[in-house]
């Protein structure tokens, strides 16, 4: 996507996000088929589960935050966005984090 006036470079978000990575997961990703892009995975207590936390690229002073789960092994789906001002972006990829641990340590559909 090409960048309009209005968007803004991670270089304005990056000290939040690599101080949230250092601390939270093993490889912050910073492109994405050519294109600059901010994203990690997080692995599952379950074999060959993961999940993904990606932050979009500020627009306008505002920022956008999404949880998904990438593979589960019984099939649920999670995906769950949060978009706020930039000063929040702590507490968004905070609370990101808290919701992927909600969905890693969820209860078994089939009682395992």
């Amino acid at each position: 996507m090409p960048q309009t006036s209005a968007m803004t470079s991670f270089a304005e978000v990056d000290p939040i996000i690599d101080a949230w990575a250092a601390a939270t997961v093993k490889k912050l990703f910073t492109e994405w088929a050519g294109q600059p892009a901010r994203f990690a995975y997080l692995p599952g207590l379950r074999p060959f589960e993961c999940f993904q936390i990606s932050i979009d690229q500020p627009l306008s002073g505002r920022v956008a935050v999404l949880a998904r789960s990438v593979d589960t092994n019984d099939a649920c789906e999670f995906e769950q966005r949060w978009e706020g001002a930039i000063e929040t972006l702590p507490a968004m990829l905070g609370e990101a984090t808290d919701r992927v641990r909600t969905w890693v340590n969820r209860s078994p559909a089939n009682g395992r």
